[in-house]
């Protein structure tokens, strides 16, 4: 459609709020949908598996993610970003690298198989990691089409792509868990291998759907010497950041499996997969919705503006989802889970003020990673590797456990802080809000659980004390939604008086 004549021009912010507001849509959607999938599998899996098989998973698939950290070279991000993210050319070097590097990373987890499974103590990791590990040769050969929709933020194709794989995936553990359990029992260790085949499962439909369902170029091996220097010259900062994001988001893990049983690690693994809900829920809206917007409006006059409105909503979602956990957690844990997880509960407490600032932060790093400062992203996972280094031994020193979970969320804290710095450096402003929703969560999660607990102590009703503490933490975050929403709407509402009257002023002359 045309514009008028007396049409005012739109504004880069008023080009992008379409694209924004659908691809957002359908990232909410489709993770909301994503993590209601994965936790009615995970209770399932939690009826036909036990804790040591959930341990035990966890260290095979942090290896084959630490690698897969350690090498990366920013693919992905480079074609969002860069210029060229449109270029046949561009495209089929990018995929060529990815290509070898997913070659490389298999060929790194059949040697490190042997010594990783002598170093736990786990005879079974030797077997486990190399077939495990085909997943990363698989997720090389991917379609850049994946990377390139996200680009042009056209989320549609790319949500149903990942729903369908997490499904087949989820269906295929299910099947073989079934088929272990009626031929070995019910406490074979050997039933691990069924998350390993579900995992193959997921990752060989994501490959095939990428090359059959998204559109795009027809791949082939290619290495164009502009194109590769591009992505080195990228890649070398995204390289340092995740080799120091794996030391900092997985060291827990790495060093949990040494120190604690292997059933503690597994119910400390499904507690950390209830609390990086809203982590990943920002997570997945920084990576496909903010930076594609922040990186075409970088440099322009309304990038200030649009980092506020775009970041505010996250943030309120994120908070109120671990408000929630922290406030809902122990009686969560009791009423889903049997007897042989209720650790869970108090863990998830912890783990869930740590992805509080895994939220924030993330919608931080989205900015730097735009502004093209991946240094500071670096840097910042640094910080956090420090922090975790420092603190967590000395944590479990003095509190055990508990101690080394309060370590964990004090790492996180210095690592938000570093990148709020980093963001205020560029003139953004974002520190007042933040510390203004934390103090809400501090509040309203207090609030419920004790309420909650007085409810528990008197009637021994888990249901109620769970439905008391859930309604209350909603409650303060539906009256702070209703409050950003309604101060949004004033604002919006005095720019556009603004904008009118100054193009009044300027039709008049």
């Amino acid at each position: 459609m045309s514009s008028g004549p007396g049409a005012a021009p739109a504004t880069a912010e008023e080009s992008l709020r379409g694209p924004v507001v659908r691809a957002a849509a359908w990232t909410v959607g489709g993770y909301g949908l994503s993590q209601f999938i994965r936790f009615a599998g995970n209770l399932l899996l939690a009826r036909l598996l036990f804790p040591e098989v959930f341990g035990l998973s966890a260290l095979v698939v942090l290896f084959v993610q630490g690698l897969s950290m350690f090498s990366d070279v920013g693919t992905g991000p480079a074609i969002v970003q860069s210029p060229r993210g449109d270029d046949p050319e561009f495209l089929q070097t990018a995929w060529t690298v990815q290509c070898v590097r997913g070659a490389f990373l298999w060929a790194c987890c059949c040697l490190i198989a042997a010594p990783v499974a002598s170093f736990y103590d786990q005879p079974l990791i030797a077997q486990l990691l190399p077939i495990a590990g085909l997943t990363a040769l698989l997720a090389g050969f991917e379609s850049t089409s994946m990377h390139t929709l996200q680009r042009h933020l056209r989320l549609e194709r790319l949500t149903i792509l990942d729903l369908v794989s997490q499904v087949l995936g989820l269906v295929s553990i299910i099947v073989l868990a079934l088929l272990h359990r009626s031929t070995h029992g019910a406490h074979d260790l050997g039933a691990v291998w069924a998350t390993i085949g579900g995992s193959l499962v997921s990752s060989t439909t994501r490959l095939v759907l990428s090359h059959t369902r998204l559109p795009g170029i027809r791949h082939r091996f290619r290495l164009e010497r502009q194109a590769l220097a591009a992505l080195l010259r990228f890649g070398r900062w995204v390289f340092v950041s995740t080799l120091f994001t794996f030391l900092a988001g997985q060291s827990d893990r790495l060093v949990f499996g040494k120190m604690i049983p292997l059933a503690l690690l597994g119910i400390y693994g499904i507690a950390q997969t209830l609390a990086m809900f809203p982590t990943q829920a920002a997570q997945r809206l920084g990576s496909s919705v903010l930076f594609p917007a922040y990186s075409r409006l970088a440099g322009t006059d309304d990038f200030r503006h649009v980092f506020g409105r775009m970041r505010l909503p996250v943030l309120v979602s994120s908070g109120a989802v671990a408000s929630g956990a922290i406030a809902c957690g122990p009686f969560l844990i009791r009423s889903l889970y049997d007897s042989r997880y209720q650790a869970a509960g108090w863990i998830l407490q912890y783990l869930s003020v740590a992805a509080w600032f895994q939220s924030i932060e993330s919608t931080n790093s989205a900015v730097l990673v735009a502004q093209g400062r991946v240094s500071l992203l670096a840097a910042n996972n640094a910080i956090k590797f420090a922090g975790l280094a420092l603190l967590v031994p000395l944590g479990f020193h003095v509190g055990g456990f508990r101690g080394a979970l309060v370590a964990l969320v004090l790492s996180d804290v210095l690592k938000y802080t570093a990148s709020a710095l980093g963001v205020a450096a560029s003139g953004l402003r974002g520190f007042g809000w933040d510390a203004l929703l934390s103090l809400v969560i501090a509040g309203s999660s207090c609030a419920a659980l004790l309420a909650g607990s007085a409810v528990l102590s008197r009637s021994h009703a888990n249901w109620l004390a769970l439905s008391v503490a859930a309604c209350l933490a909603g409650v303060a975050w539906a009256v702070v939604g209703l409050c950003c929403v309604m101060r949004v709407g004033v604002r919006r509402a005095a720019r556009l008086g603004f904008t009118r009257r100054s193009l009044g002023g300027e039709l008049s002359s």
